[in-house]
């Protein structure tokens, strides 16, 4: 395990943040939520929020950049986690103006990120809040961008956050900001290299480097990068970096043509020295003027870091031309944000605290939409269990699954669900309710890219139980037509598609099974859902041989990707829990057939009696006579 300056592994996130207000007047946390806030609270009238956001080890990114003229607030998930939609959606609130002139989120492209941001921005917008989100993917490692997920999101988009923290300064309205950020994403770039891996605290080393090895082109989540070179000199290294980065044949290239000017960030990783810094940073510059590229504004120093990796990224945004010169007003408009540049001081004992106002979404559930007989309630609560069960006596394998592509924690955090729906009362009467505490579970106990996609399932999927007229001999027709509701936002959001390696290629199919099939009885409609197990079974099993295109595995070389996908998996087994405990609870007895009748035989002719004959001869005989 390697050694780490903190208390509890679990308690470093907190207590960082808590160091940080402690230490930079100006600063608030809000309630009991992993959200700093500027001491305002909220954007002043007339004004929109800035937030941005993403998992903690990053610091200072992004909590460290809130202040006048940049964020309004930060929010911080668990180590490498994305955080939770529900902090995000408390940030929104207390952020955005009395005047509600709206909120813009500027969002890191990685899929938790994307995900619960996007689950954030709908719930707003369900209370009428204006909320925007722009998505910066600025990395130029990879040789082609996947069609789904696309590039990364690295230290580039510090220039978003300043250039949009300015026009909010200024008073320039939401669509506008974020029709300038969309411009500007265009123009950034960023590469990155490494000497070392990092640990979480409390775990291992995520990857590990001989001594004469460099990893070039990784992100900031301790994954590896797409190719080792071996050990020179910090020049030849630069010269590397921005080769990889420039490369005319990569659909990823970053072009410096001769004449054009740069604003340049020299971001530290987390582990490189000071020294080390700035020789890299006169390298930087030395050789971009060497390829007639002029560096007109230069930032160096911890930025957006990946705990202790000793590694640097280079990013730059082109700010020559008419239509990007007037970018660099932007940066230069004046901040108080403490770590940008320059950190204050003052000796504060405790963390002074703005509250959340109270709001808590588990207490405000609406039952609402067509309501269950006793018979579909005991059905549901049977399917849930069963669910439940299911991915809890599965763990270890999930995690097993998990484990060559991700973190290795699949199983362990879908069984946080497990125990949490055990502890809640499910309103069960109503599937539109029951489906909004599902996602409350998921998105408050679970949290991360599981967390933020089931969320979003059972939201989207809630929306569809709204309508109150609903039969009961239509409602699997309608479970089956909310949960393709519900997949359908998880694709909007995740970018993901069959044949991505993902949950989907278990979902669905199964889904699309389902929808098939006759639904006349009970039976059939369990026939069918038996059915679509046998289909989420194989598709996940088929995911074993996929290259990964959405989520952290997509960036893993595919080699190393030889097991079926967690998610894939984790869906066939919850799926065939949930229906084999429909079925035990549902399946009415088949009639008895009726017994066949027996075939109709044919009389027998009634035996000639003994006078008869004797007529029927003497008859005869007096005819011959005759």
């Amino acid at each position: 395990m390697s050694k780490k300056f903190v208390n509890q592994p679990e308690d470093c996130v907190d207590e960082a943040l808590e160091g940080l207000v402690m230490t930079n007047p100006g600063l608030l946390i809000l309630g009991k939520q992993r959200v700093v806030i500027h001491e305002s609270g909220k954007a002043s009238n007339g004004k929109v929020a800035v937030i941005a956001g993403g998992g903690g080890g990053h610091e200072p990114y992004a909590a460290g950049f809130v202040g006048q003229g940049l964020l309004t607030a930060a929010v911080v998930g668990q180590v490498f986690s994305s955080p939770p939609a529900g902090s995000i959606l408390a940030a929104i609130r207390a952020a955005r103006s009395n005047e509600n002139d709206g909120v813009l989120l500027i969002v890191i492209n990685y899929t938790g990120d994307r995900l619960n941001f996007g689950l954030a921005l709908e719930r707003a917008r369900m209370e009428d809040i204006r909320v925007k989100m722009v998505i910066c993917d600025d990395d130029c490692a990879l040789s082609s961008p996947f069609k789904a997920v696309g590039r990364r999101g690295l230290a580039g988009s510090l220039f978003l956050m300043k250039a949009a923290g300015a026009l909010a300064e200024r008073g320039d309205p939401l669509d506008s900001m974020a029709h300038v950020l969309e411009e500007m994403k265009h123009s950034i770039g960023t590469i990155g290299a490494s000497l070392t891996s990092c640990s979480v605290p409390g775990g291992e080393v995520m990857f590990r480097l001989e001594d004469d090895e460099i990893e070039l082109g990784l992100g900031i989540h301790g994954e590896a990068g797409v190719k080792r070179i071996q050990m020179m000199t910090a020049s030849n290294i630069v010269e590397e970096m921005l080769n990889r980065m420039t490369d005319g044949d990569s659909s990823c290239s970053f072009s410096l043509p001769a004449g054009c000017s740069v604003a340049l960030v020299v971001n530290n990783l987390g582990g490189l020295s000071i020294m080390e810094m700035y020789i890299a940073a006169r390298e930087a510059i030395k050789q971009l003027e060497s390829r007639e590229v002029e560096v007109v504004r230069c930032y160096v120093g911890h930025l957006m870091t990946s705990l202790e990796m000793r590694g640097l990224q280079l990013s730059m945004l082109r700010v020559d031309g008419d239509e990007r010169c007037w970018w660099l007003s932007l940066l230069d408009a004046p901040t108080s944000a403490p770590l940008w540049p320059h950190p204050l001081y003052q000796g504060r004992t405790t963390p002074e605290k703005l509250s959340d106002d109270g709001y808590r979404w588990d207490q405000h559930f609406e039952n609402r939409g067509p309501s269950l007989g006793e018979k579909g309630q005991q059905a549901l609560k049977a399917a849930i269990d069963g669910a439940a069960t299911a991915l809890e006596s599965n763990v270890d394998c999930l995690n097993e699954y998990d484990s060559g592509c991700g973190d290795g924690d699949c199983g362990s955090t879908l069984n946080r669900w497990v125990n949490a729906v055990r502890e809640i009362e499910l309103i069960l009467q109503y599937p539109c309710t029951v489906l909004q505490q599902l996602c409350y579970l998921m998105e408050s106990k679970v949290g991360g890219t599981s967390g933020a996609i089931y969320g979003i399932l059972f939201a989207a999927a809630a929306k569809a139980f709204e309508d109150s007229d609903i039969s009961e001999e239509a409602m699997a027709e309608r479970w089956a037509h909310a949960f393709k509701i519900g997949i359908e936002a998880v694709m909007n959001y995740g970018k993901a598609d069959l044949g991505d390696r993902s949950l989907l290629d278990a979902f669905l199919p199964a889904l699309e099974c389902f929808l098939s099939c006759p639904k006349s009885s009970t039976n059939e409609i369990l026939d069918g859902l038996l059915s679509a197990c046998s289909v989420a079974e194989e598709g996940a099993e088929k995911t074993s041989g996929m290259r990964a295109r959405v989520g952290r595995a997509s960036f893993v070389n595919e080699e190393l990707v030889t097991k079926p996908d967690a998610g894939a998996t984790a869906v066939a087994f919850w799926l065939r829990g949930a229906v084999t405990a429909l079925d035990l609870e549902l399946r009415e007895p088949e009639p008895e057939p009726e017994p066949e009748p027996e075939p109709e035989q044919e009389p027998e002719p009634a035996p000639r009696s003994r006078s008869s004959s004797s007529s029927s001869s003497s008859s005869s005989s007096s005819s011959d006579e005759e």
